[in-house]
């Protein structure tokens, strides 16, 4: 009698299932030591920007128009002797200012403006009468200055100009004037200053001489 084989062989399976959970975990293994973090890093913030007293030098555009107003002391120089005894003491005024100021290499701003001004000057006669002595003038001239913060001007204006004396009409003629400032410019849009200047009114019979102390403003509008 043959012995009887069952119809499929027997094979072991511990074996087989621990193969095959050895390879799954060998899988999984791989893929999470693969799956790592990586950063990327861009390129570092921009700088900062510069303090506020370099606000000139990057913001200013290369033509902007001013506006100015100069408050000043005048004190009369060279004074002409008066045929009925008048005199002249001190005396006080404004100027108005317009231009358009143009940045030119090397820090320079040139300025073209045209402007008015009045000065009153006091008058006494010989009985010691005090009376009006006014000075009018409308001119065009240019400044020039240089300097980040502290700015050194110059200018010149020339013009025509007449007076005003007492209730009646005085002389009229050629009108100059020339002079020098410091500007501070700390305050964005805004100039601050003090000027020094001489100025005369050729005015007949009499042509009138005077220095001018005092301080200015120029409003920057860009």
């Amino acid at each position: 009698m043959r012995p009887f084989r069952p119809l499929c062989p027997a094979h072991p399976v511990l074996p087989v299932m621990a193969a095959t959970l050895m390879a799954c975990a060998a899988l999984t293994f791989t893929r999470t030591a693969g799956a790592q973090r990586v950063y990327v890093y861009g390129p570092p913030p921009p700088a900062p920007p510069p303090p506020r007293y370099y606000y000139y030098d990057y913001r200013e555009p290369p033509y902007t128009f001013v506006l100015g107003l100069d408050a000043e002391g005048a004190i009369p120089v060279n004074v002409p002797q008066f045929l009925d005894g008048n005199n002249l003491t001190g005396g006080a005024g404004f100027k108005l200012r317009a231009g358009e100021q143009i940045r030119l290499q090397g820090g320079l701003r040139f300025t073209p403006e045209v402007g008015y001004g009045y000065d009153h000057l006091w008058a006494q006669d010989d009985a010691g009468n005090a009376y009006d002595w006014d000075m009018h003038r409308v001119f065009a001239g240019a400044r020039l200055s240089f300097g980040r913060v502290v700015a050194p001007v110059v200018y010149g204006h020339v013009g025509y100009g007449w007076q005003v004396v007492g209730d009646s009409q005085g002389g009229d003629g050629f009108a100059f004037d020339v002079g020098g400032a410091i500007d501070l410019r700390v305050i964005p849009h805004l100039n601050l200053g003090a000027h020094i200047e001489y100025a005369e009114i050729d005015a007949q019979p009499y042509a009138v001489e005077w220095i001018a102390l005092g301080v200015h403003a120029d409003l920057v509008f860009f």
